[in-house]
């Protein structure tokens, strides 16, 4: 007895010391990750970290929900030559220190006072928590305000708004020689004192002043800063005579506008401005390119559009369209937009963009340009905009029969009274008649037919010819309301590529009324309030074609036919009813996307997608006979079901983890849990029993299919090679 006592008392101090050492080791020192991840959470029951293997299969530490890191002190901003230098000392409010998950610092900027930052308000962004400087290109007064981000993507309260501040006035000793060209001039600086005699020839006397675009062929510095961020627009190589252009990919589920700003203009109301753009898209376009001026107030809220819009049809070679466009009331500046509108597939290109300033007879000084300081020849027909020389500009007696060419005096440029019968010669006017307010037996070139000079009204005109379109005609009805932007047209355009000539009916585009005294209008997103519609049709060898482009589409009948009685079509009944019928009228499936179908049935199935057999290990076969396959199938509620008998061959002890069968991967589900099913397996002739039972794993990250918990009865049943399973399961892929 006191041996075992001793004895005992041994191992009770042997377990002692050994527990003494457990409680003083690692709790992890010979522990691993194998196949997951560890989660951080604080004392709130938060996650704020992942360690190990994440959710899209890579491996490391995710740092998560993390605070919002402290607000900045407010950055110093300066003019310089082009725009303003945005500096930030490293510094927050309250002197508080640098978070240790601090990623970066965005800077953003806006024309107005009390902006909130946004995607379209960040020009720049610095990326050490000790400060630095970025310069932000620009022709107006910014306010500017920062925001601090952290690793997670948390963003701090914005700092305050310093501003506005705009760029740094050039003086004399900052200008080279030749450098000054005419967008540097104020108006009114040139007066006929500072024009040499000779000075002004038929090169200077062009549409308009010098391109006010900064980067107008996108081949700068200024393009790359301006596409900073962006995820649809980029420059592309090989521009129209140039080595880069700028691009947008329009692809999107839905028709989706992308728009991207390339400068801010000063304007006064009244202002013409000329756009002019190089332009060509994919052949898979599905859209309407766009170059227009958005007019802003004050406030910076949007009065309006000027806009220039090439037909919606894929140009796959350059063309360049072009239009006049004036301020309307209350305009203090002009943004300036290329744009992709209402598009939803390809891509286009820009290039050679130009704005220029039209310069009226208002806005030169009387008796500033004489003859002395024109040119030879320096005014000719082309010089002059139509309707520009009336009456009142020409003196009495000057213009004779030696200063007319031959059809340069057309009805479209007489005023009334400008001609009158002491001004004409004997037989001035030959073989035409005049009678009334008829004219009979003329033909008229070039000229505008309009039934009003304003309100509602119909006018007959000509769009002028592109490189690749010739002049076609147009039939604008205008309304006359004063938030019309562009009036409804009716026009014709002949491709000679294609031999097809497309007559296109356009609906007019509006822009929001303005609101009542003392009311508010809601504001609507996208550049334009009111978008037009339009309805095109021409023909193709052996089709007629038409399409038709608008954000909604609504028919009042009782029944819309897609297709004839002699194709296969689609019929929409107003009870609400959509049926597919077949050339022979009978019923037929209706696809939607060629993703999934509902049959004559009523069934809902997917494209494609019937029972499929997968593929097999080594030691399984299909049991054959007149018995089911093993064979899955993807239902559209996003199930796989699986059925069918599977027999094992092999004449061997089956292990945990031998593979059944494989299934692709439109079969796995898409998370990394494994699915679990417990089957019987029977003897091949005869009922087998309740204790022989087998367990097979769904590997999500494999796709195999394999054995596990196999019971003393299964694995002998199985070992025979006579042993089968019975398949009948449903799991979901989610």
């Amino acid at each position: 007895m006191p041996d075992d006592l001793h004895r005992l008392g041994g191992e009770i101090a042997d377990l002692k010391r050994r527990l003494d050492l457990l409680t003083r080791s690692s709790r992890l020192s010979h522990s691993s990750i194998e196949n997951g991840a560890v989660q951080v959470y604080d004392d709130a029951g938060s996650l704020r970290a992942v360690i190990g293997q994440q959710a899209d299969g890579t491996s490391g530490v995710n740092v998560v929900n993390g605070p919002p890191p402290p607000q900045p002190a407010p950055p110093a901003v300066t003019g310089t030559l082009g725009g303003i230098s945005i500096s930030w000392d490293g510094r927050f409010t309250e002197g508080q220190p640098v978070p240790l998950d601090w990623a970066r610092l965005e800077i953003h900027a806006a024309v107005v006072p009390d902006f909130t930052p946004g995607p379209d308000t960040l020009r720049a962004t610095l990326e050490s928590p000790q400060g630095g400087s970025a310069v932000v290109i620009t022709d107006t007064p910014q306010y500017v305000r920062l925001v601090a981000r952290n690793t997670s993507g948390t963003a701090s309260a914005p700092s305050t708004t310093v501003g506005p501040t705009g760029r740094l006035p050039v003086v004399a000793e900052d200008v080279m020689a030749g450098i000054v060209d005419e967008l540097a001039l104020a108006e009114g600086a040139v007066t006929r004192a500072k024009v040499a005699v000779g000075a002004i020839d038929s090169d200077r006397l062009a549409i308009g002043t010098g391109n006010l675009l900064p980067d107008p062929s996108f081949e700068g510095a200024f393009t790359d800063q301006l596409l900073v961020g962006s995820t649809n627009w980029s420059t592309a190589a090989s521009g129209r005579n140039s080595a880069r252009c700028l691009k947008v990919d329009a692809t999107a589920p839905t028709p989706t506008t992308r728009a991207q700003m390339l400068t801010t203009l000063p304007a006064s109301p009244g202002d013409r401005f000329y756009l002019a753009v190089d332009y060509a898209t994919s052949t898979d376009w599905q859209g309407t390119p766009r170059f227009y001026l958005r007019w802003l107030d004050t406030a910076g809220a949007t009065l309006g559009y000027g806009l220039l819009e090439a037909p919606a049809a894929a140009s796959t070679t350059w063309t360049r369209p072009t239009a006049q466009v004036q301020a309307p009331a209350n305009t203090v500046h002009a943004a300036v937009y290329c744009e992709a509108y209402a598009a939803s597939a390809g891509s286009v290109l820009f290039d050679n963009a130009e704005v220029r300033t039209v310069i009226t007879a208002g806005l030169v000084l009387a008796g500033s340009i004489g003859t002395p300081e024109l040119a030879a020849d320096s005014v000719n027909a082309e010089k002059i905009v139509a309707q520009s020389i009336t009456g009142r500009e020409i003196k009495f007696k000057t213009l004779t029969g030696d200063h007319l060419d031959v059809n340069s005096a057309r009805l479209a440029l007489l005023t009334a009274g400008v001609i009158t019968a002491d001004m004409l010669n004997v037989d001035a006017l030959n073989g035409k008649t005049i009678k009334g307010v008829h004219i009979i037996g003329v033909q008229i070139d070039g000229a505008v037919l309009r039934t009003g000079d304003a309100g509602s009204r119909v006018e007959i005109t000509q769009i002028p010819a592109t490189d690749t379109q010739p002049t076609t005609g147009q039939v604008r009805l205008l309304s006359g309301a004063a938030t019309e932007t562009a009036p409804a047209a009716l026009y014709a355009a002949y491709d000679p590529a294609t031999n097809t000539s497309k007559l296109r009916l356009q609906s007019a585009e509006l822009r929001a009324p303005t609101p009542p005294a003392g009311g508010a209008m809601p504001r609507l997103g996208g550049p334009m309030a009111y978008p037009g519609a339009s309805l095109s049709m021409w023909s193709e060898p052996a089709k007629g074609r038409m399409e038709l482009s608008a954000t909604e589409i609504s028919s009042s009948a009782e029944s819309t036919l897609f297709g004839s009685a002699l194709y296969d079509r689609i019929e929409i009944v107003s009870g609400g009813s959509i049926n597919a019928r077949s050339h022979d009228g009978s019923r037929a499936e209706v696809y939607f996307q060629n993703s999934f179908y509902i049959g004559t049935d009523g069934r809902i199935g997917l494209y494609n997608q019937g029972w499929k057999t997968p593929s097999l290990g080594f030691n399984w076969a299909q049991y054959g006979g007149g018995f089911d396959k093993v064979a899955y199938r993807v239902y559209p509620d996003n199930t796989v079901g699986l059925r069918g008998i599977l027999k094992r061959t092999a004449r061997s002890t089956p292990a945990v983890g031998e593979e059944l069968f494989t299934l692709p991967d439109e079969a796995v589900p898409g998370n990394t849990l494994v699915q679990q099913w417990t089957l019987v397996v029977l003897p091949t002739g005869a009922l087998g029993t309740a204790s022989a039972m087998v367990s097979a794993n769904l590997t999500p990250a494999t796709g195999k299919v394999t054995l596990s918990n196999i019971s003393s009865a299964a694995s002998t049943q199985l070992a025979s090679g006579n042993g089968y399973v019975t398949w009948n399961v449903r799991y979901p892929l989610d």
